[in-house]
């Protein structure tokens, strides 16, 4: 198991090593989460690694629980991080697409320590650093992939909070994406204010009838 780790850990340091080699010092991995849920905001993380972490992936291959312990594990051992999130008002203002690109924009003017070279999931936002736009990038890098972990435990923490204070419509379970049970739940008990995203469908269609 430990060997297939290291193997996936050098696999997924292709692109890091390559900008070390060619002078890049403070590589910044960037990535988002949250991007099709009817609720709730979408989170953009950016990470610089320092020291090795074995077991990173796509936050979308790891249960709810390893995410925790991971996300932790990378706050403690990376040479930065810095987390954005953009609530559910101003992704309706201005569209998701904006919003994930201006979080991005954020994180990297935020994070501080020289960030020199950026490594980003799909996006490609108009950076003063040079980047490098991967798809599926958080199966191909580590510094992705470890943005992608943070992002998702940090929005993952604030559904579950949101749960507490909504019981009634299972963010514990869905995280505000659009499941049977949620599209259920927003028919019998209507659509909460600052919390569901009334550009989307069904959300804006069911607003529309109203």
């Amino acid at each position: 198991m430990s060997k297939d780790l290291e193997k996936k850990y050098k696999l997924m340091n292709k692109y890091e090593n390559e900008l070390k080699i060619k002078g890049y010092k403070n590589i910044i991995g960037i990535d988002e989460v949250g991007r099709g849920p009817l609720a709730g905001s979408v989170v953009v993380a950016g990470v610089i690694l320092d020291k090795k972490i074995l077991g990173l992936d796509d936050s979308k291959k790891i249960n709810k629980k390893k995410i925790h312990e991971m996300a932790n594990l990378i706050k403690n051992e990376a040479r930065a991080y810095k987390i954005v999130e953009v609530r559910a008002t101003t992704i309706d203002k201005i569209g998701i697409k904006k919003a994930v690109i201006l979080a991005m924009k954020k994180v990297v003017k935020n994070i501080g320590n020289d960030v020199d070279y950026a490594l980003i999931d799909f996006e490609k936002p108009k950076l003063k650093i040079p980047s490098n736009s991967l798809i599926k990038g958080d199966t191909k890098s580590n510094s992705i992939a470890a943005a992608s972990i943070i992002a998702k435990d940090f929005r993952d923490q604030k559904m579950f909070k949101m749960a507490k204070k909504y019981p009634l419509y299972g963010f514990e379970t869905h995280v505000g994406y659009g499941t049977k049970k949620h599209i259920l739940a927003i028919k019998e008990y209507g659509i909460i204010k600052g919390v569901h995203r009334t550009s989307f469908e069904p959300i804006k269609s069911r607003l529309g009838d109203k």
